[in-house]
């Protein structure tokens, strides 16, 4: 499980440091796909910068997914 959160915890990262929003929004959907199915976030379709660096947060702030 560690390495799980080590990988999400890079894919983060990674995600934070990107500039374009498509690859952005590809990372987010990797982050989502390692999130527990009661964890997972609902992706809307018209995806904003604004949007993906509210669900890090929310991602990073949740103790449950980030131990």
């Amino acid at each position: 499980m560690a390495n799980l959160h080590s990988v999400m915890g890079k894919l983060i990262i990674e995600c934070k440091n990107e500039l374009d929003v498509d690859s952005r929004a590809q990372i987010l959907q990797q982050i989502n796909t390692m999130l527990p199915r009661s964890q997972k976030i609902k992706i809307p379709s018209f995806i904003t910068n604004d949007y993906i660096n509210m669900a890090l947060y929310r991602i990073e702030k949740n103790p449950k997914l980030m131990e």
